[in-house]
């Protein structure tokens, strides 16, 4: 045989044998894991008594799994400085706040209070009230500014305004059926806030570029003020309410939902409001009011921060029990007194202040 044929020859041997030696360690290697899987399932079998038993331990690990450790993983309750409003002087910075809480809570987070239990965040509530007391705040305060007297403004951009006050307002539990419509197909109370912020910047946009005009005096403010003093102040009668008929119930399943509510909302008021403040800056000061103004904005502040571990509506006595909803409602009526006093102020003829 030739050099060269007797060369390629045992090449094609050797490239045959060791594709038959891979072949054998592939088929030695899944038997091996074969064997492992039926013995494992074997076992589990054994311990389990059937397959059925089994099933059902396959089952509750996966809701013991999905529940806790995704709802741990949804859970966040964001009480930072970061919504700022944009360098612009033409626009309205408590807008573009307003606007940058909505994007916040149901773009870059997950619109928790109306989810059903296909998903882990249902049995969370403390991240759903605080929700629902954030975008109580900005409905209001949305509805404050849709009475204002608008000037050089067209018709459509009044509309679209009043939709955009009209959509925030929404109910926040509606995912796809709403309970208040028989359990009819509806649309999703994300999806509303969605449209409301798209309206809310639509408008500061014309009011950037002078096509509407708003009147930043101190009636407005006074209006805005009176408005969110109110909402406030109905929620600290909500709060006093249940903390009389219930603070010396061994256990209160609704304690952490009001405190929760009650934080979402103050914490929405102060970011709004810290906002306003630049909006309305020459007004607070001409009325000698600035000084009640970072007070009121500090009360709302220090209830803001507030973050313990266990929620308690302890007895008012107790030496060691605390009461958490008496301390934020203690935060809650120093600001509302604050804002009636600024509210007075600026409903003062100028004549009668010099």
């Amino acid at each position: 045989m030739p050099e060269k044929k007797r060369k390629t020859f045992i090449k094609q041997d050797q490239t045959a044998k060791l594709y038959a030696e891979t072949r054998r360690l592939l088929s030695r290697a899944g038997s091996r894991i074969a064997e492992l899987l039926s013995s494992a399932a074997d076992y589990l079998h054994r311990k389990s008594g059937s397959w059925w038993r089994l099933a059902l331990i396959a089952i509750f690990t996966f809701i013991f799994l999905y529940y806790p450790v995704g709802g741990w993983m949804i859970h966040d309750i964001d009480t930072s400085n970061s919504c700022q409003p944009e360098e612009n002087p033409g626009r309205l910075a408590s807008i573009d706040v307003m606007s940058c809480l909505i994007n916040r809570e149901v773009h870059h987070k997950i619109w928790t209070p109306n989810l059903p239990f296909l998903f882990p965040s249902y049995f969370l509530d403390n991240m759903p009230n605080f929700q629902l007391g954030l975008m109580s705040a900005v409905s209001r305060t949305a509805y404050a500014f849709g009475r204002f007297r608008l000037t050089s403004v067209s018709p459509d951009v009044k509309t679209e305004f009043a939709e955009a006050v009209e959509l925030l307002q929404y109910p926040g539990n509606i995912w796809l059926f709403s309970p208040q419509n028989n359990l009819l197909p509806a649309p999703s109370s994300n999806t509303q806030y969605k449209k409301g912020r798209k309206k809310l910047n639509n408008f500061n946009n014309e009011i950037a570029a002078g096509r509407a005009v708003l009147n930043r005096d101190a009636a407005n403010l006074a209006a805005i003020l009176k408005i969110a003093g109110r909402d406030i102040d109905r929620q600290l009668d909500k709060t006093d309410d249940h903390i009389r008929e219930t603070h010396d119930s061994l256990i209160d399943f609704k304690s952490d939902d009001i405190f929760y509510f009650d934080l979402g909302k103050l914490y929405g008021y102060a970011q709004i409001f810290k906002a306003l403040g630049r909006d309305y800056k020459n007004v607070l000061v001409k009325r000698d009011v600035y000084l009640q103004w970072t007070m009121m904005l500090n009360f709302l502040e220090r209830a803001s921060d507030l973050n313990p571990a266990i929620i308690r509506n302890g007895k008012l006595n107790a030496s060691f029990a605390p009461n958490h909803l008496v301390t934020i409602n203690y935060f809650a009526a120093r600001a509302v007194n604050l804002l009636d006093d600024i509210v007075n102020k600026l409903n003062q003829p100028v004549d009668s202040r010099r």
